[in-house]
């Protein structure tokens, strides 16, 4: 038991060392999207087309790390699908989370905090639940399969043709909740695993603040949210 611990805990460390590390991709990617002032200096340098097409391949990029995040079934690959399902089929690691968390503090009673240990867990299994059965995770995971770690060709009236991601029915924006999700459930699992509870907030402010030193901006723009028409990445500016 102590060893499969051990190595929940560092699952638990790699997720959140992963998702910051897609939180920064994500800042630094949203501006391309959305903020005028760049994308007038981008107009009048006559660089629009290098830039959507470095636009494209951060984006999916992007898409790419997330669903690792979500839903990569390699043993030897942490990701929210396979701790999932050891929290959700391993009662005795259960237990032994339980207990844990009990005794690791004096300040609250022992009961106070088994309370507050399985509302945390069943927070978390419902959440981490819902966002694998989610239209943009299974989206997504369409796009992996299908246009980045593959290049499946499909016949229509014109000949063949590579996946087109209409058929996955997502928006762009879908990226920005998904980023959202998983930040919460990396800090209930930091809380449940490693009794430490983890604020998102000062990691954000961070990357914004190197985002806008790397793109000259005053200010980062909020996320867009449009549909997806084509394979291409974000190109309408709305």
């Amino acid at each position: 038991m102590k060893k499969q611990i051990e190595k929940l805990e560092a699952e638990v460390n790699a997720l959140q060392t992963l998702t910051i590390r897609a939180c920064g991709r994500f800042v630094l990617l949203r501006p391309m999207m959305r903020n005028k002032a760049l994308l007038c200096r981008i107009g009048r340098q006559r660089k629009g087309v290098e830039f959507a097409r470095l636009r494209n391949w951060l984006y999916w990029a992007l898409v790419l790390e997330l669903i690792k995040i979500c839903s990569d079934s390699d043993d030897r690959s942490p990701s929210i699908s396979r701790i999932t399902e050891k929290l959700k089929n391993d009662d005795h690691l259960k237990k032994r989370l339980e207990d844990m968390y009990a005794k690791g503090n004096r300040e609250f009673g022992e009961a106070e905090l088994r309370v507050e240990f399985n509302r945390l867990y069943s927070n978390y299994l419902r959440r981490a639940k819902k966002l694998l059965s989610s239209q943009s995770v299974g989206g997504f995971k369409d796009i992996r399969d299908k246009l980045m770690a593959h290049n499946e060709l499909r016949w229509s009236k014109n000949g063949y043709d590579f996946f087109d991601v209409r058929n996955a029915g997502l928006k762009y924006g879908d990226e920005r909740r998904l980023l959202s999700k998983l930040q919460g459930l990396v800090r209930l699992l930091l809380l449940i695993v490693q009794r430490v509870d983890f604020e998102w907030e000062p990691t954000v402010r961070s990357e914004e603040k190197a985002a806008r030193k790397f793109w000259d901006l005053q200010a980062l723009p909020k996320p867009a949210v449009a549909t997806l028409s084509s394979t291409e990445a974000p190109t309408e500016q709305r």
